[in-house]
């Protein structure tokens, strides 16, 4: 009885160092300078720049050393955990949040039809917009509003076509008329109270278009 007991002792303390490891923060996800220039992340480094009284540009290198540097200490010691998380199905790849997104985009997908000679584009999907809501089912799905979040940013550049390309094949499948299909996002800064009561909306701007023709 008292080897048994030693053994759920050991056992729940594995548990528990392994799940106190593997909880430590991760950096991996922010390794993108590319991410780093987005207004959001700049904002933030503004910010702290301010704060702490170091230039912004020492500050990114700064932290970027650091995060590499933390990174691959934690690689090395969450490693000798992988193989029992993974059996344990207690691996989490979630990242916390780390400051308020203040420049979102909104997705906008329009089509182009072939017997239009003018050849204008005419929206059939955008976020939030009663009035275009094509496939909006689809996109209120909790998955695939992740997947439209990540598409907003320059890292998912390669995801970012490849999900226009998918959806260009559904619309192409859908109307025999669509000749082509272009997305694209809306970026502006969320306004402040002021701005809302004001009823002002902060200048923004259409960013990352993708067109996809209708194969031949």
């Amino acid at each position: 009885m008292e080897i048994r007991n030693h053994l759920i002792a050991a056992a729940v303390l594995w548990h528990a160092v392994a799940m106190g490891v593997d909880a430590t923060p991760d950096t991996s996800a922010g390794l993108k300078r590319s991410a780093w220039k987005e207004p959001t992340v700049q904002a933030e480094f503004q910010s702290w720049s301010a704060m702490l009284g170091v230039p912004q540009p020492e500050l990114e290198d700064q932290l970027w050393t650091f995060a590499v540097g933390w990174n691959a200490a934690r690689r090395s010691v969450v490693k000798p955990f992988h193989r029992y998380l993974s059996w344990a199905q207690c691996t989490q790849s979630w990242q916390m949040f780390v400051a308020p997104h203040t420049t979102p985009s909104r997705l906008q997908i329009q089509e182009r039809l072939s017997a239009d000679a003018a050849e204008t584009w005419s929206t059939i999907f955008e976020e939030r917009d009663p009035d275009h809501t094509w496939m909006a089912d689809a996109f209120g799905v909790e998955r695939m509003r992740a997947s439209v979040f990540r598409w907003s940013w320059p890292s998912y550049e390669t995801s970012w076509k490849r999900g226009c390309s998918a959806l260009a094949r559904l619309r192409f499948a859908e109307s025999q008329s669509t000749s082509a299909v272009r997305c694209r996002f809306w970026q502006a800064r969320t306004p402040s109270p002021e701005q809302v009561i004001r009823g002002e909306l902060p200048k923004g701007k259409w960013m990352r278009p993708v067109v996809v023709e209708r194969p031949e």
